[in-house]
Parts: structure tokens; sequence; C-alpha cells
């Protein structure tokens, strides 16, 4: 196994109910993290981890968007010796999203999440591996400037996924 990894991963989720109105939701998420290792066996690796999620849902003439992208140190255990199963966990201690409906204005919101994510992946050559995972995604929102003002706020996010993910061994 490698000193460092570069890891990618992408989820999308859509429906559409045609009823009256059509009314249809979206989902995508992605995450990007480099880490180093931490121990001579490469078990442990740390690093930064960035990732994001976006979020649309119309009914009829109404639509409800939110977004979020998060930033923060990240931690995983290969769990086995040839780096094919991983946990890793990252902590969003910079999460900062937007949530709007149509007519209302924007709302900026800031606040921390996690992320944690348990993969498989095979190895297609000696340094790249392409996978699924199973993801946690949660975050909370305790600050909100709308039009310039700023106010506490009371938001949660949380969702759990499956997503394809891909690492390059440096």
């Amino acid at each position: 196994m490698a000193d460092m990894q570069f890891d990618l991963g992408f989820a999308y989720s859509g429906d559409t109910l045609h009823k009256t109105t059509d009314n249809s939701n979206a989902s995508t998420f992605y995450n990007a993290d480099v880490l180093f290792n931490l121990d001579n066996r490469k078990t442990w690796n740390v690093g930064w981890a960035v990732y994001g999620i976006s979020q649309t849902s119309v009914q009829g003439s109404t639509t409800i968007a939110y977004s979020s992208m998060d930033m923060g140190p990240a931690v995983r255990w290969n769990i086995d010796r040839s780096g094919m199963f991983s946990m890793t966990l990252a902590y969003g201690y910079l999460a900062r999203g937007t949530y709007g409906i149509t007519g209302g204005t924007d709302e900026k919101w800031e606040g921390t999440s996690y992320f944690a994510q348990l993969a498989a992946q095979i190895p297609l050559g000696e340094k790249f591996y392409m996978g699924a995972s199973l993801n946690y995604y949660g975050a909370s929102y305790s600050q909100k400037t709308v039009s310039n003002v700023e106010s506490s706020n009371d938001a949660t996010k949380s969702w759990v996924f499956p997503m394809f993910s891909m690492t390059w061994k440096l």
C-alpha cells in the first residue's frame, strides 16, 4: 500500500411522480479527500476531506433547494491489509449550506457535519481501486444569515445512501 491516497466519491438519487402536477426530487453527494499513513502497517490514515450535498424538491410550482459544502479532518481505518475494506470518518467543522424556497430569500447556514463511509473496493491496478460504499451524512446548522442579518438557527440534515467510490494510492 502507498504512503498517501486520494479518494473520490459520487452519489445521485432522483425520482418523479407524475400526477396532476409533476413532483420530483433530486439528490447528489460528492466527497474528495487526501489521506496520509500514520503507521508502518498502513492500518490508519489521517488527512483532509471535502464533501458536499445538493438536494432539490419540486412540488408543482414550488421548489425547495438545499446544498452544503463541508470540510474538515478525516481518519481512515483500513480493515484488511490490502486496503480493500475501509471505514472513514470525517468531521466537517466548517459546514456552509444554503436553503431556499421559491419566492423567498435564500438563507445561508453555518454549522458542523459528520461523514461516515464503509467502503469495499477492488484493485483495478497496483494503485487504483474502485467500488462502492455505504455512507452516512449528518449536519447541524446553528447560525443563519438572511439579507445580511445573522440569527440563530436550529436546522439538521441526515442522509444514509450508497455511493460509487475510487481511490488512488500514491
